[in-house]
């Protein structure tokens, strides 16, 4: 069955391209790359698909993507001296090729933040085929 999660390692990512959370913890079928940060749907179906992130030292601003365009967006903003989460989720249809990822869309709100106790992650997983 389609699944995976994902931790991002290294804090502060790349704006305007997909975020690469690249330690799998889980990845039946092979259909998430940590290498590009992109779930490519194999088996037609409706996909449930959530990440969770924190921020640091700056707001955040991410974006779940299917083929280019941003299905929800979720925003947070930093209170200094302190470290926050944000966090969404969706189910979506995806027909086979479909790509889903999050992606950081602005500069002014890159304040995505990973460490050793502190896990940034994307999941997926298919509901049910059609």
């Amino acid at each position: 069955m389609p699944a995976f999660t994902a931790e991002l390692l290294t804090p502060f990512p790349r704006v305007g391209v997909p975020i690469k959370f690249d330690k799998l913890l889980y990845n039946g079928r092979q259909n998430y790359n940590p290498q590009t940060g992109i779930f490519t749907c194999e088996i037609p179906g409706v996909y449930y698909f959530a990440y969770h992130v924190h921020c640091k030292g700056a707001n955040v601003w991410v974006a779940l993507y299917k083929n280019n365009e941003p299905l929800m967006y979720t925003y947070d903003e930093y209170k200094k001296g302190f470290l926050d989460q944000a966090s969404g989720s969706a189910v979506v249809q995806l027909m086979h090729g479909d790509k889903v990822y999050v992606q950081m869309p602005s500069e002014q709100a890159a304040g995505l933040y990973a460490g050793q106790y502190v896990h940034s992650s994307f999941s997926g997983y298919l509901l049910y085929p059609m």
